[in-house]
């Protein structure tokens, strides 16, 4: 459970810099268009802020339909920040289909993957491989091949992820190394810390492989890479894998050691789930040195660390749990004037029936009383006669 928080935290990196919003607008929405991209940027800050902005842009009638794919977009990475999975896939999906008509290939790969890395975070891996395989066809018909090669490098990076989390780490350290290869075919800076944490998964492969040389070589290179985009939480993490080899290898202080320092790298991170990985690694590893005090002093941090995650997720699960509540309210109204507008469709139904019932009646009567009185005046007649 607890490397699956870490790996959560992972993919959520890897997924920012897709949302770049880099198609073209229609000049109508340019303004809007900015204002998203700006949101995508600090979502994971105020994801509830950017859901409402990108409601609101979805659900308005006067932008274009290039801006509206946008809206569901951002809409889905403020609930994958959420950890909302359902929804950001629901949404995502939106898009998907929103996007098909629009000639902006770029926008509708970087759908595809988006929806593969939603279905693989919600453990439904088969779906997850078909979008990534869809992501990966359609960028390789792309007529720019380096416009769309990070698609294409991270579609193999979360492959696999995939496979590492089925314990096949042969297969994935294949997709990381073709990965890698792709990555190459892309000048941005950004994609420095991809390739960080493609290395840091090989390091955690190799390791489970026992081959520690090319663990700790991953490791080291997953570190110089973060280092080159001063990505601090993601130094921590290779470092806290670095330990790992060294805790396996039985040298407790040097794991303790790069323990130490990814502390101090994740120190204003605020990650609780990786600052609660690295006092695990503490106190294990202090334990396993018969240094009770250290021990103790890392197993209440832990300890404490662990209270607020729960305490987090609960929170999330709250949040959620409001959303669903709103919706179901939501519901419920619409599905009350719905039964409302169908009982006064009803109701005026028979009013118009009985109405029509009793003129008919009334005339049937009239008809009636018109023909008796013709019959008897014809019986009196024959009776003169």
């Amino acid at each position: 459970m607890k490397e699956r928080r870490l790996y959560i935290s992972l993919i959520l990196v890897l997924i920012v810099p897709l949302f770049s919003f880099a198609s073209p607008s229609y000049p109508q929405s340019q303004k809007i268009d900015s204002i998203l991209e700006q949101s995508s940027q600090l979502v994971y800050d105020n994801p509830n802020e950017s859901i409402d902005l990108a409601l609101s842009v979805y659900e308005s009638a006067e932008y274009t339909a290039n801006t509206k794919v946008k809206a569901l977009m951002l809409l889905s990475l403020a609930y994958t920040s959420k950890r909302n999975y359902q929804k950001a896939l629901e949404y995502i999906k939106k898009a998907d289909e929103l996007s098909k008509p629009l000639e902006d290939k770029k926008l509708q790969i970087e759908i595809l993957f988006k929806i593969g890395i939603l279905y693989q975070q919600l453990k439904i891996f088969d779906k997850s491989i078909e979008y990534l395989e869809k992501t990966e066809q359609m960028a390789l018909l792309y007529p720019d091949r380096k416009a769309v090669s990070r698609y294409i490098a991270n579609s193999y990076a979360v492959k696999g992820f995939i496979y590492k989390d089925n314990l096949n780490c042969d297969i994935a350290l294949e997709f990381f190394d073709r990965s890698i290869a792709e990555y190459h075919n892309v000048n941005n800076g950004e994609i420095n810390t991809n390739l960080s944490i493609v290395y840091y998964n090989k390091g955690n492969c190799y390791t489970l492989l026992s081959e520690y040389g090319k663990a700790k070589n991953s490791f080291n290179r997953a570190i110089a890479l973060a280092e080159l985009s001063q990505a601090k939480s993601l130094i921590a993490f290779a470092k806290k894998g670095l330990a790992a080899v060294f805790t396996e290898q039985g040298e407790y202080q040097s794991a303790i050691d790069y323990l130490n320092e990814a502390l101090e790298q994740s120190k204003n991170v605020g990650d609780i789930v990786l600052n609660s990985s690295i006092y695990n690694g503490l106190l294990e590893n202090h334990l396993a040195l018969n240094q009770w005090e250290a021990y103790q002093k890392y197993y209440e941090l832990y300890s404490k660390s662990q209270l607020e995650i729960k305490i987090a997720e609960r929170n999330s699960v709250s949040d959620s749990l409001e959303d669903n509540e709103i919706r179901k309210n939501q519901y419920q109204a619409e599905l009350q004037n719905q039964t409302s507008n169908r009982l006064k469709v009803v109701i005026l139904l028979l009013i118009f029936i009985l109405v029509s019932v009793f003129f008919i009646e009334k005339k049937n009567r009239k008809t009636i009383g018109l023909l008796q009185k013709r019959i008897k005046t014809l019986q009196n007649q024959k009776t003169d006669d």
